[in-house]
């Protein structure tokens, strides 16, 4: 397991990376982090649909849902919820604000196309039964009907959520302790009902193709206010608060060092 300071410099040196790569590479990966969070939106959709007790379908929906966040982990592919916590990187003056918000903004237009891709596959595919249609067109109604105030405040719940459970992911050294990590965090969110800009990308779009009565504008206003209170809950919330334990670590460990060699 790495140590705190080792999991802080990680999301530092990554979100420095990120912000530096190849702009072709990032959006290939970024397209593949929009497929993966809808495959594995598919299989909890297909669970739901076909349990016959609604609350066991979503519970092991909540089960199967992760695999795309895994999928994520171990194959290097760029998710704008979690890279939230790259902000690291500008926090500590490695990187400019303004590159770090341009690499995000690329990531979140390509999970975007991923999960276009994924929906309309999976339309053509016809993967997805009555009962699975009428689930994710429900989903997404509720979803663009939410208060605009409970949205945002839901959206911040999220990703506090689900950049706690990926740095604990960071702090494992193998791949199945990263997977174990990851796993019930992920399931919690999902059980929570919580809102995911990424997994609302494929809900949203999947439900308008198949006939949700739901808007072009609706979805927009989804989409930008889940962005900001994703945003909000990983860059801010979670990664400021671990920005400012870190550094108060720091003072203390050298104040008592500096201590030690006066005495």
């Amino acid at each position: 397991m790495k140590t705190y300071n080792e999991i802080i410099d990680y999301i530092t040196a990554a979100g420095k990376s990120k912000t530096e790569r190849n702009e072709r590479a990032l959006i290939i990966q970024g397209v593949l982090a929009g497929m993966f969070i809808a495959m594995g939106a598919i299989a909890y959709f297909r669970l739901v649909a076909y349990t016959a007790d609604p609350g066991i379908g979503k519970f092991l929906g909540a089960l199967i849902f992760p695999a795309g966040i895994m999928a994520i982990l171990l194959v290097g592919a760029e998710l704008f919820t979690s890279d939230c916590m790259g902000i690291m990187s500008v926090f500590r003056n490695r990187v400019k604000l303004g590159s770090f918000m341009r690499m995000l903004t690329i990531v979140l237009l390509s999970n975007l196309a991923g999960a276009v891709i994924m929906a309309l596959l999976s339309t053509g595919a016809g993967i997805f039964s009555e009962a699975m249609i009428e689930a994710v067109t429900g989903s997404a109604v509720a979803k663009t009907a939410m208060p605009i105030s409970q949205m945002l405040i839901s959206a911040v719940l999220c990703n506090i959520i689900v950049c706690s459970g990926v740095m604990m992911a960071y702090s494992a050294k193998t791949v199945a302790g990263k997977l174990i990590a990851v796993w019930f965090p992920i399931a919690v969110f999902v059980l929570s009902g919580t809102e995911h800009i990424v997994a609302n990308m494929f809900y949203l779009v999947m439900g308008y193709i198949n006939g949700a009565e739901i808007t072009i504008a609706s979805i927009l206003v989804s989409f930008v206010v889940v962005t900001i209170g994703n945003f909000i809950g990983g860059a801010l919330i979670v990664t400021g608060a671990h920005y400012f334990i870190e550094k108060d670590m720091n003072s203390a460990e050298k104040k008592i060092s500096d201590q030690g060699r006066a005495a």
